[in-house]
């Protein structure tokens, strides 16, 4: 289905065991008690429903119940702008440019998805990241960018998809691009 974001995990010690008293912990640290409910709003389709139902086993163990709400893709884009949930799972493709993967997400008052995110300083580094051409000074500012969204973590980034692409022989000028996304401009069958 897909690969852990690694780069994301922290280091030492790991698995089921430590992962479960990790998060029985940090629930105890925030005041909350367990057990209690969750909306969580996934877009129709097996893999996303699929991934809905490991993060519910997975949360179960902490003593969060994930209800999960099936819910018709564009419905479902439509009430996470309006805030209409608890949790939601969106897939993304990603883009080839750093900007379609954070500006739309991450800006105040964005178009997409985080109702209330709102940090000045990303908005700052989001702005004069665009200003730049030169690929060393955008590359150093999406690193303090990235370490800021980390830190306040209004999105929880779950695993990359692996994209597996066939093709005819005959196909000439196919390019594969590092956002997955098949791009049909230029092709031709010999």
């Amino acid at each position: 289905m897909g690969e852990p974001g690694k780069f994301l995990l922290p280091e030492g010690p790991s698995g089921p065991q430590t992962r479960r008293q990790q998060g029985k912990a940090l629930l105890k640290e925030a005041g909350v008690t367990a057990p209690f409910d969750v909306d969580f709003m996934v877009p129709k389709g097996a893999e996303a429903q699929a991934v809905a139902e490991v993060v519910q086993a997975m949360a179960a163990d902490v003593g969060i119940n994930m209800r999960i709400r099936v819910t018709e893709f564009a419905t479902s884009l439509k009430q996470a702008e309006a805030g209409e949930y608890q949790a939601f799972l969106l897939a993304w493709s990603g883009r080839s440019d750093p900007d379609g993967n954070v500006y739309v997400f991450y800006k105040c008052k964005a178009p997409w998805i985080i109702p209330g995110y709102c940090n000045p300083e990303v908005d700052n580094l989001l702005d004069q990241s665009r200003i730049p051409s030169d690929m060393a000074q955008r590359k150093a500012i999406y690193e303090k960018l990235t370490r800021i969204i980390l830190e306040d973590a209004p999105i929880l980034y779950l695993y990359h998809p692996r994209m597996l692409i066939a093709h005819t022989t005959r196909l000439e000028g196919y390019r594969q691009m590092a956002d997955g996304l098949v791009r049909v401009v230029g092709l031709k069958l010999k």
